[in-house]
Parts: C-alpha cells; structure tokens; sequence
C-alpha cells in the first residue's frame, strides 16, 4: 500500500526528463541572453566568462562551466552563439520581406581603418500595415567599392535568400556618384538587372542636408575644373573659433580660471568646442558657448582674456598670447560673424538638422520646414539692422558707439561685412535649391497619403476633384508594377476617399500620425472583412508610400 501510494507522487521518467530538458534550454538562453547583452553595450565578447561569474552569484540559471570537456563560456562560444542568433532573426527577416507586397532598400558605404570596403543595407517593408525598418545585411565588397560590385554582391545575397528584388520601389543612399549616377550608378544598373522604372532613388535628406551648409561656404566657381575655395569670412571665423578652442584645450590652468570667472558671472559653465571638418553642422556647438561668454552682462571670456593680460604674475608670453586672442574676438567682422552664424543656425539650420534625425521623417512635412525656413533667409537682406536675425540686430545695435558692453572695438567696413553675410545667405539658398527639388512623385503620394496633408486639406477630400491628378502621376509610375490594375485603382480611389474623409475629420486635434494608417485599415477591416481585397491596388500604393524613406540615417548609426 505505501509503494503504490509513493509511486504516484513520484514524477514518471519522462516528466523528468522534460523537467531536466527544460532547465537545460533555459540554460543556454540565459548564455545567448548574455552574448547579446555584451553585444549591445559594445563591449568584447571576451568578457562573457566574468559576466557568468556575475550571473551565477545572482542565482541565474547557466550550464556548468565545462560540459563533456566542452566551454561554452569563453569568446568562441559567445560568438557561435551571436552567429545562431543572427541566422536566426535573418530568416525571419527574409520570410517577412517575401510576404511584403513592397520593399525598400537603404544603402550606405564605409571604409574601415584598414580600407576594407564594405556597404551596409537596410530593408523597409510592410508588416501589419505598418512600414518596419530591419538590419539586412553587410556587403563585403573585397576592396571594390564601383557601382558593379555593389550591386553583384547585392544580387548574390538575394538569390542566396531568394528574394524577388522586382517588388523594390526605394533606394535611398547618400549623394555619391557610385550610387546616384545617372547611367553607371547603382540605382541604374540595379533597374536595368530587375527591368523595371518602379525603382526610385531617394537620396538620404541628412546628407543633403550637411552637403547645403558646407558647399555654401565656398565661393562660387569662374570655371567648372576650379578647385573649390572657402570664402574669407569664413575662413576667419573658423580660424578665429580654433584659436579659442587650442587656447584652452592646451592648458588646465585656463580652463580652471575661466571657470572660475562662470561661477564669479553666475554663467552655466559651458566648454567651448572643436570644430570637426567632416561635421560641418559641429560648427553650430562652437559657436554656441563663445556667444554665451561674450555677450553683454555675461563677458565671463572676455573679461578673463582681458585678466590675463594684465596679470604680471604670469609669463611675457602667456600675456601676449591672452592679447592676441582678445584682439581677435574684439574685432568687429568677427563679431559680427559669429553673431549672424549664431541666429544662422540657431533660427534655420539648427530646427532642420535636428528635424532631419527622425527615421520617419516625410517629404511633405521636410519640404514644409525647408519653405518656411527658406522665408526667413530670403527675410534677411542685412540692407538695416532689422534686417538681420535677433542676436545680430542687437549687436549692430549696442555697438553703433563702438562699444560691445563694458569693451571698447574699433567698427569694420559694416558695408561689405554684411554684404558678405547677404551673399552667405544667397548660396546657402541656392544649395537649398539644387539639393531639394521638387519632386512630383513625392507629391502625388503626399496627396493622397500624408496624414498632415490630408488634415490640413481635409475639407477638399471630399470634392470630386481631390487626389485625381495625384493618382495619375502614380497610375503611370506603377503600371507595370506586379499585381497592380492600372484602370481598377481610379474607381478604388473614389470610394477610399470617402471613407478617408470620414475618417480624418473624425481625428482628435492630438492624433498619432504614426499610427494613422494602421488605425484607419483596422477600423474598416472591422465592419468590412473584404475591405483589403477591394482596395488592393489604393493600399498597394499606401504600402509603397508607407515605406519610403526620406533619409538613411540609420545605415549612418548601423555603420558607427
């Protein structure tokens, strides 16, 4: 009787067996848990045995140090167990892309320190409705990095995944030739492999960006095979901001007086910066500190500069060092430079660099900024003061007398100093224009499909007009695009519409335009169940819309 009654409270073998099965899985989880967690804080994968070590003494769950006379603690493991993971996750990526009706590809090339070319992509595509953004791959191009290797390579490891590459609508790289060549870039050779005009190039809008700010510094070519030359105003004031950076950068004593006369000012302690030559945009956070210790009221680096050069304690040289620079920033073009870039970036550039940083960034709301931003540059034609920015207006202002706070300066040519500024300004706009045209495609699909269009127009939506000579640019575009009916979509249209004005004017003032799509298909899958069978080719174009990408920012970061 006691045998048969402990018989049944005792687990069967097999129970056991799961039991130990289980713990063992969760076992080497908690490993590959560790591999990506080195992984994704940047740190070698050396250091997963000490990480075990941690993770033991926390009472985590991990297989023994040594199994069978085998370690899976030490680096050889880890990155086994990172290459499984990554395997992994890229066939569930390539199953995702398959089931896609679109993709679009985002590319960009890097060369490491030991000049191994190599070219990262990322893949949009649509899952859910909604447009996702994956890591795909890194392309070894063996040291060529021509147009034809990039996209041999490229076609390689989409036949090894089987991917139909003809249901590509986006390529969006930066601005070099070997991508955007008209007839031997990659984007041309890729549509004449795949035999399709459905391919569209999308330039990266961050890239463009930077290209505006920094060829507007340089003078304006006489011939075409001129080396380019910066202008002079800008030629000093960077000289002039590398002066003040090398000055402190070299000495601890400096910075720890400065600091000092900060504190004495009740000024935040702000460290003046480098400028970086590949970063035109750095030049904004030089610029930045130097403004806020210079103006009147709070002149903490002038009157420090001012300090030691007075200070007989010190050496002969460090006093006329300390004069030489004090000089510099006391002189009026400077001045009036650093004070017409500071309202330059802090009132146009500064608002479109960090705009330019969102992954999901649209054509209509950049080219919005970009036209309102280009208003207020044609607004400063420095002919007055008012003419100019905020910051500089003061400053031509207070300084009239020739005094710049408690500081005497001798006044410039005013004339032609701001008429420099005016012809800054002039190429600056010129840049803006060739490096962002309109583009009507992007139109069209704004029209039709940008949520803050549709709700800034949603009282057209409705007329019988709306959207039709949008939906012919696309019809013509996509024609040939697999399973789309080029006369079907147009009578698709009539009847989206309607439902979309509904929708749009039903909107709370705070609706979440990332969701906007997802939330609209869900609510008429919900009280229609054919609705994506109806509208097939109006969605297949929403999906193609969906994953555009403005800019590849992310194959940027996925490269550092």
């Amino acid at each position: 009787m006691e045998l048969n009654t402990s018989s049944h409270v005792q687990p069967n073998w097999m129970a056991t067996q799961q039991q130990q099965l289980n713990k063992h899985e969760q076992s080497i989880q908690n490993l590959m848990i560790a591999c990506i967690y080195l992984c994704q804080q940047d740190n070698s994968i050396n250091m997963l045995e000490p990480l075990c070590v941690l993770l033991e003494k926390l009472g985590v769950e991990l297989l023994p140090a040594e199994t069978s006379c085998v370690s899976y603690r030490n680096n050889k493991a880890a990155f086994c167990f990172i290459q499984h993971i990554a395997s992994c996750l890229h066939e569930e990526l390539v199953e995702k892309i398959k089931a896609s009706p679109v993709a679009a590809w985002m590319l960009d090339e890097s060369t490491s320190r030991c000049t191994e070319k190599t070219c990262i992509i990322y893949v949009r595509y649509i899952e859910n409705n909604e447009a996702k953004t994956s890591y795909y791959g890194l392309l070894d191009l063996q040291g060529d990095g021509t147009a034809k290797s990039i996209v041999n390579t490229l076609l390689i490891l989409w036949r090894k995944d089987n991917i139909n590459g003809k249901n590509s609508c986006w390529l969006s790289t930066d601005n070099a030739s070997t991508f955007i060549g008209v007839n031997e870039g990659v984007i041309a050779k890729l549509r004449n492999h795949l035999g399709t005009d459905c391919l569209e190039s999308n330039t990266c809008a961050a890239h463009s960006f930077a290209l505006v700010g920094s060829q507007a510094s340089y003078k304006p070519k006489s011939q075409s095979n001129e080396q380019p030359v910066l202008a002079d105003s800008v030629v000093k004031l960077e000289k002039i901001i590398s002066k003040i950076y090398t000055y402190f950068n070299k000495s601890a004593n400096r910075q720890f007086k400065f600091k000092s006369w900060q504190n004495f000012m009740e000024i935040a302690e702000l460290k003046v910066k480098r400028i970086f030559e590949i970063r035109w945009s750095s030049i904004r956070d030089c610029i930045k500190p130097i403004i806020a210790n210079i103006q009147p009221g709070s002149q903490a680096l002038i009157g420090y500069l001012e300090e030691a050069m007075r200070d007989f304690k010190i050496s002969v040289g460090e006093r006329e060092h300390s004069k030489q620079l004090l000089n510099l920033i006391l002189d009026d073009e400077f001045l009036l430079l650093i004070h017409m870039h500071y309202d330059l970036h802090e009132s146009v550039l500064g608002p479109i660099t960090k705009m330019m940083q969102n992954d999901h960034l649209s054509y209509f709301n950049l080219m919005e900024m970009l036209k309102e931003k280009k208003a207020i540059l044609c607004g400063w034609t420095f002919e007055s003061a008012s003419d100019t920015g905020p910051v500089l207006c003061d400053y031509l202002e207070s300084s009239k007398n020739g005094l710049f706070g408690a500081f005497k300066i001798t006044l410039g040519d005013r004339k032609k100093i701001l008429y420099n500024c005016r012809e800054h300004i002039n190429r600056l706009l010129q840049e803006l224009a060739r490096r962002f045209p309109r583009s009507v495609l992007q139109e069209s699909f704004s029209v039709l499909f940008d949520p803050d269009y549709l709700v800034q127009h949603k009282e057209q939506i409705s007329s019988n007009e709306y959207g039709r000579s949008a939906l012919n640019v696309l019809r013509k575009k996509y024609k040939n695009f697999t399973d789309f009916d080029f006369n079907s979509v147009r009578n698709e249209w009539e009847s989206f519409k309607a439902s979309l004005y509904d929708y749009v004017n039903s909107l709370s003032t705070d609706y979440p335009v990332k969701d906007f799509w997802k939330s609209f298909i869900l609510q008429k899958q919900s009280i229609n169940n054919v609705f994506c069978r109806e509208f097939k080719n109006i969605l297949l174009l929403l999906n193609v819309y969906l994953i555009s990408p403005t800019n590849s920012t992310e194959c940027e970061r996925g490269v550092c």
